[in-house]
């Protein structure tokens, strides 16, 4: 049987190198933009919205562990503040895509799509190496 200190002791080697990858792959779409189309808004916007995406995606880890935990969920004060945040740092970036005209929105789009492509290469990799 599962205890929560078995939990808390376990690696948390997939999320890290989902991280790790996702870093990687903003910083080499940033290195691609900046080589190809010579955009530094591009090379901004690429790095500013795979930030925002890592950010999100690390915020959402902390809320889920806290509240779909084993035993007795923690749903506190700072897990609805964290779940705000989340919401208004994404509006602060959309009202920014609308509001600022040097903004790309492509690179926006290409940054948070960073994620999601390192979630897929990691999750392909579990399924090659043994799990997560």
């Amino acid at each position: 049987m599962t205890t929560p200190t078995d939990l808390e002791n376990q690696p948390r080697g997939f999320l890290d190198r989902v991280i790790r990858t996702a870093w990687v792959l903003v910083f080499l779409g940033a290195a691609a933009e900046l080589v190809i189309f010579r955009s530094m808004s591009g090379v901004l916007s690429l790095t500013a919205a795979g930030t925002v995406a890592i950010i999100n995606f690390r915020w959402l880890e902390v809320v889920v562990q806290r509240v779909v935990q084993p035993g007795r969920p923690s749903f506190t004060v700072s897990s609805i503040l964290r779940i705000i945040g989340r919401f208004a740092l994404l509006g602060v970036v959309l009202a920014a895509l609308v509001w600022v005209p040097q903004i790309d929105p492509v690179a926006v789009a290409l940054g948070f799509t960073a994620l999601v492509v390192a979630l897929i290469i990691e999750g392909a990799r579990g399924g090659r190496v043994g799990g997560g």
